[in-house]
């Protein structure tokens, strides 16, 4: 055997535990590629106010999203990888297929030691991050190409920048769509992605074609690693999958942090947009994740369900995301097949 399908994740604490949460935000809150200022400020930031004050008040919110096997993501996860090993081994091929995490087990750096000693020369690199983004994609990258480098040959790496294009993965979104909403009576669906800093985006913008608005609403050669217009792209190349014409959509960004202006619009204000424009009734999708976690459950789930019916709202519906659908397996397994060498 020497090819390998490494599926790459940012990673999920242990345990929903204030231990378990400074574990795992150690290695988040020390990444620059995330938090892109003085080393000492991240530290500060780090030791001073994660640790001590947001770990313990996160487990719980974490305790209440927790499965019987552990963290939602950590489960879909291994649930992946066996289930996408087992499609190649049914086709009589020799592919390892393994996870692999930024910040948790098990870690980049640990699978790429495997990797080697099982005389693996060829890997492809298969981010679990449907749109680009340099705080993601291009952080677990780097830190696969760091651990590439300890080996004594170095290894083949092939890398899928993103999934957002790839008719496997628009195609697993319309049919987990299509199963939750054709009984169900909405009056708008909201597509909502993770947000990111708008510095993050200026600083990729290498073409000086940002301006946060139109420049997003089509990909060109200019902004097509641009994380805003990849999530516009996500949700087109979807909705016509489905084939909506009289469907009310819109785009949100979720999870903004710290006091730095994020994408927009924000989710938590688009709601209270929408009730105040008679929106009732709203679904939910999130198809910058590929597993519920606890932006997913927890924050809109939770947090922004209640926030739109104190504002007036009746019906608001989180669809579940891709997680175990056999549907989403199958289309990993096609898609990891398609790129490999």
């Amino acid at each position: 055997m020497s090819k390998a399908v490494l599926m790459l994740n940012l990673g999920t604490p242990a345990a929903p535990t204030a231990k378990g949460l400074r574990e795992f935000y150690r290695y988040f809150f020390a990444d620059p590629f995330v938090f892109d200022f003085n080393p000492v400020g991240r530290w500060l930031l780090r030791n001073l106010l994660i640790l001590p004050f947001r770990a313990p008040r996160v487990a719980k919110d974490y305790a209440r999203i927790w499965m019987e096997e552990g963290s939602p993501l950590k489960v879909y996860a291994d649930r992946m990888q066996a289930s996408v090993q087992a499609a190649f081994e049914d086709e009589g091929e020799e592919v390892l297929v393994l996870n692999a995490m930024a910040y948790s087990q098990p870690f980049v750096w640990n699978v790429m030691a495997k990797l080697e000693s099982q005389g693996i020369r060829q890997i492809l690199l298969l981010p679990m991050f449907p749109q680009y983004s340099t705080a993601t994609t291009a952080s677990i990258f780097h830190l696969v190409e760091k651990a590439a480098q300890r080996w004594q040959v170095a290894p083949e790496l092939h890398f899928i920048q993103d999934l957002y294009q790839e008719p496997a993965f628009v195609r697993a979104w319309s049919k987990l769509i299509t199963r939750h909403l054709e009984e169900l009576e909405v009056d708008h669906v909201i597509f909502s992605y993770h947000g990111v800093p708008e510095k993050t985006i200026m600083k990729a913008d290498s073409g000086n074609v940002c301006n946060f608005g139109n420049c997003c609403e089509q990909i060109t050669s200019e902004n097509q690693t641009c994380y805003r217009a990849q999530c516009l792209a996500t949700t087109r190349a979807i909705v016509t999958e489905l084939g909506w014409t009289d469907v009310a959509y819109s785009n949100a960004f979720q999870s903004r942090f710290g006091p730095l202006p994020w994408i927009q619009p924000y989710l938590d204000q688009h709601i209270l947009e929408l009730v105040q424009q008679g929106v009732r009734r709203v679904a939910v999708v999130t198809p910058s994740f590929v597993s519920d976690c606890l932006e997913t459950i927890f924050e809109i789930g939770i947090e922004y369900q209640h926030q739109f019916q104190e504002a007036g709202g009746e019906k608001f519906l989180l669809l579940p995301n891709l997680n175990d659908d056999p549907a989403w397996f199958n289309s990993v397994h096609e898609i990891a097949r398609k790129y490999l060498p």
